[in-house]
């Protein structure tokens, strides 16, 4: 008996970005190696989203659309997506995360990441998640790890593979660990869904070639100092997500001296450091990451705070 060859299941989140999901639609279409399936999540139920799925129905053999009673955010669209997909999927299969604002960039792309999947899981059998990139975890610091230039060729082992990245997951151990973690909302999803896998014994592969040519067109080669900024950007709703998120992930994860440490220096010690320099913009940091700090360590998660606004790169 001949096995069937694994296929590509499209998870692509969108809220209220119709003409982004178009493109990112288009491109799908233009793939040499289209998805066999793609399920859309909107969280706005959207009329024009379902219409414009329609439209591009060669994005994928087969195309679902899922519409949401409410925003679940990215990562709980991808959490609803995930759980539809796994009950129609083998093993074997891959779960491919997109991103709606973010079409695959060249017509090869996931043609490339399908064979290097079927690579590692050959020369790994644990190997759980390929992608272009992600990062690697400081657990002592509670932040992410750039990896460097130098490193970017070949198979690259990591920690997680980032939001934008094309994300291919192996089913089988979607339905080991379980789907992303909706309650986190925004931020930091794909990094706690690796970190579970790989508390899990699997393994997950950035491919060298890709994540070294995206860098390139990207301008960010030779930027590999990743020491944080003293100074504090005007603040925005996204980095209330990250901070609680970034608490919340520490503590799964029994490393609650490491969230400690996130709280004081990160929570509050830059913002007061900022205090004379920028007093509006601090205060504001304080009160909304005094927040963040006590809904990271009460558990209080989901959709905590509304997103002020709405643009072609947010939520």
């Amino acid at each position: 008996m001949i096995e069937s060859e694994p296929r590509l299941h499209g998870v692509l989140v969108t809220f209220r970005r119709p003409q982004w999901v178009a493109r990112t639609l288009a491109s799908l279409t233009d793939q040499e190696r289209r998805l066999d399936r793609l399920v859309i999540v909107d969280n706005a139920n959207d009329p024009e989203i379902e219409s414009i799925a329609r439209k591009y129905a060669a994005a994928a053999d087969r195309l679902e659309y899922l519409a949401m009673d409410e925003n679940l955010g990215f990562t709980g669209g991808v959490e609803a997506g995930m759980r539809h997909t796994v009950n129609g999927a083998d093993d074997a299969d891959w779960i491919v995360v997109l991103d709606d604002d973010d079409p695959p960039r060249g017509s090869a792309v996931l043609r490339e990441l399908e064979t290097f999947g079927a690579e590692m899981a050959d020369r790994d059998p644990l190997t759980a998640c390929v992608g272009v990139g992600g990062g690697r975890f400081d657990w002592r610091r509670g932040r992410i790890r750039r990896v460097a230039d130098a490193e970017l060729h070949g198979a690259i082992p990591l920690d997680y593979v980032g939001g934008n990245q094309l994300g291919f997951y192996r089913v089988a151990a979607v339905r080991l660990v379980g789907p992303f973690n909706g309650q986190l909302f925004f931020g930091l999803s794909e990094v706690e869904y690796g970190l579970r896998l790989r508390r899990a014994g699997y393994s997950l592969y950035g491919n060298g070639r890709l994540w070294h040519a995206a860098r390139s067109q990207a301008g960010r080669l030779n930027a590999d100092d990743d020491s944080p900024s003293l100074r504090l950007s005007t603040f925005r709703w996204k980095r209330y997500y990250t901070l609680r998120n970034m608490i919340f992930i520490l503590r799964a994860f029994n490393h609650a001296d490491t969230a400690l440490k996130v709280t004081l220096i990160r929570g509050f010690g830059k913002p007061l450091a900022n205090l004379i320099v920028s007093p509006a913009n601090a205060l504001t940091h304080l009160r909304m990451n005094a927040r963040a700090c006590r809904d990271g360590w009460t558990n209080r998660m989901g959709r905590t705070v509304e997103p002020d606004a709405v643009s072609k790169r947010e939520l």
